[in-house]
């Protein structure tokens, strides 16, 4: 699942949070029974969102943002990938190289957000995570 970029789309220069994703995946958990994940490169950076059945509340989700805290090398890698001015061999592969690129990533934020504690919003220290629904 990728993002379009000649269908219509809203954005609000002030609103990063509105940036377009470069790439995009959605997933079902296979470990957690009714969890889905979004995975998307934004702004060269990996975000992970983390949608959660819940028996509360209105919605019966809760949904969490997680990205990669800046205490790990990561950040160059996504931007040097997709502004590498490689060959005509590299550019036919690069949307698959960072879809492997965030599979990989995503899993090791996925491990390291079901290692912390969502009572307490108590995460390792790798992640950056905050609840947006």
């Amino acid at each position: 699942m990728e993002y379009n970029p000649h269908e219509p789309h809203e954005q609000n220069d002030d609103d990063t949070s509105a940036a377009l994703p470069e790439v995009s995946i959605f997933q079902a958990s296979r470990d957690h029974y009714g969890v889905f994940y979004r995975l998307d490169i934004i702004d060269s950076m990996p975000q992970l969102r983390i949608m959660v059945p819940v028996e509360h509340g209105t919605v019966k989700m809760e949904m969490y943002l997680v990205r990669i805290s800046s205490r790990l090398p990561l950040d160059t890698w996504f931007s040097t990938v997709a502004t590498y001015p490689g060959s005509t061999a590299f550019e036919k592969g690069r949307e698959a190289a960072l879809q492997h690129l965030l599979y990989a990533v995503a899993e090791m934020m996925k491990q390291l957000f079901w290692s912390g504690d969502l009572n307490t919003m108590t995460f390792p220290p790798e992640l950056n995570v905050c609840r947006i629904l």
